[in-house]
């Protein structure tokens, strides 16, 4: 059986956790100072499946807490836990029927040794009370419920937000609650809680509070020194936030393993389409030999045990090769040569993070409703997650008039799907961001992001 088909049908208990996660996100929905009961039974359900677990006594307590109105904030901690588990549970059930499905080895049960090894940060005081007024502000949302929401109850939120932005040692924590705030302001009031993306917003919520509740770690990474060939960039970001990723294969002495850059840079909502690339002048060498097809020599870079490579604009040119080749020798379902995976930290670990690389021909491009979907006839149906392409060349056209492609196997909306980073179409490679080393070379005179730099400096030199 071929790896869509064995794709096609969800694991079991897959089924059983997401609606169990439908029915607890109701619960955020109307807000848990207005539960009923079958918000209450709903709440009764966890109980039951969290018996014998470390959080059964701290989920009891919490039931028994909300049915007496008494609310507290480590009830809603305890919340955030719950529900991390149970999709933390669903990715690992997942990633294996990928791996499986792709014949490839599964990924051990483990964490890298490395984590235990990290040493937490010591916690600053003014740190401690921004977590706090983060985890009391969540409270409160979860309180009034997403369909009762005003901005009164949001805006008093906006002088930590400001405070923890400037804060380097908060950016991950800054760049969720940034979007998550702009987010729930241009909704509110909410005319019709049917259009509340219920899923989407419960997930912020269960990942900042959560955030709060650990400090930042120190992962010690390890020097490594080899040869990175890139295959593909995933962009990402909102009105005040970009970040992209670059996934590649770091091959030396020792082994070959997936690697990936991940670059991030606040914004303004006036920097949009290729002007984003302008926000990463330190990524010019990076993206200048993804686009020309050219292998990158790496000396004693840093490695987090993840995957991670901390990118320091450091590295010398190396010797050309082909993208959609590298993608087939080394990503094609059945090979058996695929490097070592990127793995996830535990505290990270849901479905929405799966990000498997695949390389894949043959297929057949069907139209649905204004969808795409590649078809292998008998052998299966994978649809195209176009929701996640942010590229100004990879578009609808181009993936539809393909013949190869390169992406990520996703699990969005009760489904998989595939993220295409790159297309061969009559010949030629099209990928995710092709323009972006163009730009960097040789920026447009008047761009939105020189034009703000400009007035930065100026206020700066009159302050």
């Amino acid at each position: 059986m071929s790896f869509p088909s064995l794709l096609n049908k969800l694991p079991n208990g897959a089924e059983a956790a997401l609606s169990l996660i439908d029915e607890f996100d109701q619960c955020f929905l109307v807000g848990f100072a207005n539960l009923d009961r079958p918000h209450q039974e709903t709440l009764g359900t966890l109980v039951r499946i969290f018996a014998g677990t470390p959080l059964e006594q701290p989920l009891v307590d919490t039931c028994a807490a909300i049915q007496r109105h008494e609310f507290v904030e480590r009830h809603f901690t305890v919340l955030a836990a719950v529900r991390a588990a149970i999709l933390g549970s669903l990715f690992d059930t997942l990633k294996q029927q990928l791996r499986s499905a792709l014949k490839r080895p599964e990924i051990p049960d483990a964490a890298p040794s490395s984590y235990a090894e990290s040493t937490p940060n010591q916690v600053p005081a003014p740190h401690q009370i921004w977590l706090e007024s983060i985890r009391h502000w969540l409270m409160e949302i979860a309180l009034v419920g997403y369909a009762r929401l005003e901005a009164s109850t949001l805006l008093p939120f906006m002088a930590t937000l400001e405070q923890i932005q400037a804060e380097p040692l908060l950016i991950r924590q800054a760049a969720l609650l940034t979007g998550f705030f702009n987010e729930l302001m241009s909704q509110v009031p909410v005319a019709d809680s049917n259009t509340i993306p219920t899923y989407r917003w419960t997930d912020l919520w269960t990942k900042a509070t959560i955030g709060t509740l650990h400090s930042t770690a120190n992962h010690t990474p390890k020097q490594v020194s080899g040869t990175l060939e890139l295959l593909g960039l995933d962009l990402r970001h909102h009105a005040n936030l970009v970040s992209f990723t670059a996934y590649g294969v770091l091959t030396n002495d020792e082994r070959m393993q997936q690697v990936k850059i991940t670059l991030s840079a606040y914004k303004v909502n006036a920097i949009v389409d290729d002007e984003i690339w302008l926000l990463f002048p330190n990524a010019t060498s990076l993206l200048n030999a993804f686009v020309e097809d050219r292998a990158l020599h790496l000396s004693d870079i840093a490695l987090l045990p993840t995957g991670d490579l901390l990118w320091q604009g450091d590295s010398k040119v190396g010797v050309k090769y082909n993208l959609m080749q590298k993608a087939a020798q080394l990503f094609a379902p059945d090979v058996s040569n695929v490097p070592d995976p990127c793995l996830i930290q535990p505290i990270d670990r849901h479905p929405i993070q799966i990000a498997e690389p695949v390389f894949l021909t043959d297929y057949q491009i069907s139209r649905d409703n204004g969808t795409l979907s590649l078809s292998w006839g008998d052998a299966g149906v994978l649809p195209i997650a176009t929701e996640h392409i942010l590229s100004s060349k990879l578009v609808f056209e181009a993936i539809a008039d393909s013949t190869q492609l390169f992406g990520l196997l996703r699990f969005d909306a009760g489904r998989w799907a595939v993220q295409p980073l790159a297309v061969t179409v009559k010949g030629k490679t099209i990928f995710t961001g092709q323009e972006a080393a163009k730009i960097l070379k040789k920026p447009p005179s008047n761009s939105t992001v020189s034009i703000l730099q400009e007035r930065a400096s100026r206020l700066l030199r009159k302050s």
